[in-house]
């Protein structure tokens, strides 16, 4: 799902994250994408490949006044990403500069950080699906 969102984002196909992101996450992202300069827009993509560490960073349970029983993960991934982006950029790392060939044809990498939290409606007989309800990228989504 992260690698599936994050690409769509970088794309500006926000229209196609009506059923994966909650609306008011959505609304957020639909002023903070529109401007953004394009070498940022393409560091959101994280290649399902290029994915190099995933963790959980929170998991709760919890019931609403309605005592409908929520569940919440927020997962945190890093991910390598080939985007032009300027050597002052604070807390992103450069780590990789890999060469194909010679040394004319170095490919940087930036190893980026995401935080993406999922929620799902634990209730008996809800709909087993999952949404987005947090989406930062830090650095490049601020």
């Amino acid at each position: 799902a992260f690698s599936v969102v994050s690409k769509l984002l970088s794309q500006r196909k926000l229209d196609l994250l009506d059923e994966l992101v909650s609306p008011e996450v959505l609304q957020v992202l639909k002023e903070k994408i529109s401007l953004l300069p394009d070498s940022y827009r393409d560091a959101l993509a994280a290649d399902i490949d290029a994915i190099m560490y995933t963790t959980e960073g929170d998991v709760r349970i919890y019931y609403d006044d309605d005592g409908i029983k929520f569940v919440t993960i927020l997962m945190r991934f890093w991910y390598l990403n080939g985007a032009d982006l300027p050597d002052e950029v604070p807390g992103e790392t450069k780590v990789f500069q890999i060469m194909f060939g010679d040394e004319s044809t170095k490919e940087k990498r930036h190893l980026l950080t995401a935080n993406y939290e999922f929620q799902r409606e634990f209730t008996e007989g809800a709909k087993p699906d999952w949404t987005i309800t947090r989406i930062e990228h830090p650095r490049l989504l601020e």
